[in-house]
């Protein structure tokens, strides 16, 4: 996939459907989204099975609509897939959905973007049993560095969004397993990238390329 030489910015994580000539944004879609007709030759799409859309009764429907939604060509993560104590059908149908994107993943050669919601220890024994041999990416972490420490050293990269860049946490994992994110925060992906390059004290090129080099890597790109 070729893209604009005029990139600077990498949205990894983002619910928004603008566009722009100098950013690549990876635009969230829920299992049953279709991809809008007219986005941007810069947008790129992420489609999973969200904690969220499950109950006890639909995950075999989801199952179906994500496998629709996921065979769009632009689309080129898998997730959000995760675990949410908080909201969402619980236990085993949580584990269920993240198992079979987890192999979907697999099969597709695609990485997985995860949100996690006090569900590590569940993270943890997926990762385990399925062994990925594509990395997966801890979206919008706002833990403690030593939560951060243990799951880098587990082998997850982490998506950070404005309020997660957090001296403790930067401190704690590896930049080169690194990506930035909007969200659906509203905050600008320039922003983003001026707050990660003053608190882990690199400057606006060198922030830029090391984020091109993490997309590329993670995507097998050549942005």
């Amino acid at each position: 996939m070729k893209l604009s030489a005029e990139i600077r910015y990498i949205d990894f994580h983002t619910h928004s459907a603008g566009g722009s000539s100098d950013t690549v944004a990876v635009r969230n879609l829920m299992a049953g989204d279709e991809a809008p007709a007219d986005f941007s030759a810069n947008t790129l799409f992420s489609a999973g099975i969200h904690p969220w859309q499950l109950t006890d009764d639909n995950l075999g429907q989801m199952q179906t609509e994500l496998l629709l939604t996921a065979a769009h060509p632009h689309v080129v993560v898998i997730g959000e897939a995760g675990f949410d104590r908080l909201r969402g059908a619980q236990g085993e149908v949580q584990y269920r959905a993240f198992l079979f994107q987890a192999h979907i993943a697999a099969e597709m050669g695609k990485p997985v973007v995860i949100h996690c919601v006090k569900g590590w220890d569940e993270l943890r024994r997926v990762r385990r049993e399925v062994k990925p041999g594509r990395p997966w990416v801890i979206h919008g972490f706002r833990g403690s560095g030593s939560l951060a420490a243990s799951l880098a050293e587990e082998g997850f990269w982490f998506s950070l969004g404005a309020k997660g860049l957090t001296t403790e946490v930067l401190d704690s994992i590896y930049h080169e397993k690194l990506l930035l994110e909007t969200d659906d925060s509203g905050t600008q992906i320039y922003d983003v990238y001026r707050l990660f390059g003053a608190a882990a004290g690199y400057d606006e090129q060198r922030a830029e390329s090391l984020m091109r080099n993490n997309f590329n890597t993670l995507l097998n790109f050549s942005l």
